[in-house]
């Protein structure tokens, strides 16, 4: 019998979605499984070993990251559909479609067109599932979304939470935050998630300060954020891995913006989690999700108005400021992405991906 060959498909250009590809096609490789990675840009067809003349050596898996902004400028990449059923009809049982739910759909106010095209955007989305082999997302609220598409997909919506793309520290983190730590909080990532979470911190100087943080760090490419922050900031560009690795392992805390219910999908979560560093989180929270929980897992900084509208009592938060606070978090999280690691999930994936169960 002869083997399927495994692709991946990503939208053109680089960011998260080809780093979680080039993750996965690493660890494969560890395995033995060959995989090669295209950019997809449906105006120019698919590539050419997926098309008919090019698919020779059937049987074929292909592993699809679906972002609907990455495949057309609107979210409605409605080209990349109708390829897809061609393929499907062309090659029947030659081939086994997997998609990865990077994305679901788009929210906006009334004035946006992501406001207007949310529902078609979510319908073309539950297309796609519903042709697929295999149904992928990295947080149960997308993968809610995706149990609409059809009903033998119940039970088959696979909850598959993002991995470090940054990679993940060769010896297990030093859990320990006094006196090694510096008294920094980094913040890293796309430059627009750069300057949400430094603009976040505008009024937050004093809260900031009571979980120990005295200054921020923004790395990243691009130049720095030009965004408001509460404490004094050092921008240190683009770092290779291992200097962030390094520098993972020297600050006290990590900071994002980012809703409650889908830190699973972050990549800048996951690499935090995964080197040992506590997550101060300035989004306001919506609910917990995926087995994270507000104060455990991580540390939400609330602003005063948010303060004034508890009417009861609320539950102590952590406070960074204190060693058995600060170990305990970062321990939980820890505890948390151990099972989210990217071998398991290229483990997961690549199970799927050749008709097996996922382990």
């Amino acid at each position: 019998m002869i083997p399927p060959v495994l692709m991946q498909l990503v939208p053109a250009g680089p960011g998260g979605v080809r780093d979680f590809a080039e993750v996965l096609q690493a660890c494969w490789r560890r395995r033995g499984l060959a995989c090669d990675i295209h950019a997809l840009d449906p105006a120019q067809g698919l590539p050419p070993s997926l098309r008919p003349a090019g698919l020779a050596r059937a049987p074929v898996a292909v592993l699809l990251h679906y972002s609907g902004y990455g495949y057309q400028r609107r979210g409605l990449p409605l080209t990349l559909l109708r390829q897809l059923r061609d393929l499907r009809e062309h090659w029947q049982a030659g081939l086994r479609l997997v998609s990865y739910f990077h994305e679901s759909y788009a929210n906006g106010p009334p004035w946006s067109s992501a406001f207007w095209l949310s529902g078609l955007q979510s319908r073309l989305g539950l297309q796609l599932a519903r042709m697929s082999d295999g149904v992928c997302t990295n947080a149960q609220t997308h993968a809610a979304w995706l149990l609409q598409a059809h009903e033998r997909l119940a039970g088959q919506v696979h909850v598959l939470p993002v991995f470090s793309a940054i990679g993940e520290p060769a010896t297990p983190p030093a859990l320990d935050p006094v006196p090694a730590r510096e008294p920094v909080a980094v913040v890293f990532g796309a430059a627009l998630t750069r300057a949400r979470a430094l603009r976040a911190t505008a009024d937050l100087g004093a809260a900031l300060r009571r979980h120990g943080v005295e200054r921020l760090v923004e790395v990243g490419p691009g130049g720095p954020a030009v965004a408001p922050a509460g404490l004094p900031v050092a921008y240190l560009g683009r770092l290779e891995a291992t200097e962030l690795h390094d520098l993972l392992r020297r600050v006290h805390a990590g900071l994002i913006d980012y809703p409650a219910s889908l830190l699973a999908k972050s990549s800048v979560f996951a690499a935090l989690a995964a080197h040992g560093v506590p997550v101060l989180n300035t989004r306001g929270h919506d609910h917990d999700a995926d087995g994270l929980q507000a104060g455990r897992h991580y540390v939400k900084l609330q602003d005063a108005s948010e303060q004034r509208a508890h009417r009861a009592p609320a539950p102590r938060p952590p406070c960074l400021a204190t060693a058995a606070d600060w170990q305990s978090v970062a321990a939980q999280a820890l505890a948390w992405y151990r099972p989210h690691e990217a071998e398991h999930q290229a483990q997961r994936l690549a199970a799927l991906l050749l008709g097996a169960a996922a382990p």
